[in-house]
């Protein structure tokens, strides 16, 4: 019988965040599906299939609102489970960009810069 050793991976970090725009936000509210959220954020931000990213609820001045954080991790067959990192104040502990929605947006574009 042999043994299996299970190295620890290092953590996955967020890259980035971008605030998405309220027309997005209203529309990830009607679909139910978490996946189904994700599939529509990544062909519209144009990110990689394979990107690990996560969707997070936030509250900007008093309005509801849902940001994309991305992380610098592409996996191969299933998308592993993350943390999204805040300090003590529930502050994030990574950049929140807020971008022009009215422009071609490529993401996998502007992470090669």
């Amino acid at each position: 019988m042999s043994t299996i050793k299970f190295v620890p991976r290092d953590p996955i970090k967020p890259i980035f965040a971008i605030k998405l725009s309220p027309t997005i936000h209203r529309v990830l509210e009607t679909i139910s599906e978490e996946e189904k959220k994700m599939e529509l954020i990544k062909k519209v931000l144009k990110i990689n299939p394979k990107r690990v990213i996560a969707l997070k609820s936030i509250l900007d001045k008093d309005s509801p609102g849902t940001m994309v954080v991305l992380f610098d991790y592409i996996y191969d067959i299933i998308m592993p489970k993350i943390e999204i990192p805040y300090n003590d104040d529930g502050v994030f502990t990574f950049k929140i960009y807020d971008i022009d929605f009215n422009k071609e947006i490529n993401i996998e574009e502007l992470l090669k810069l």
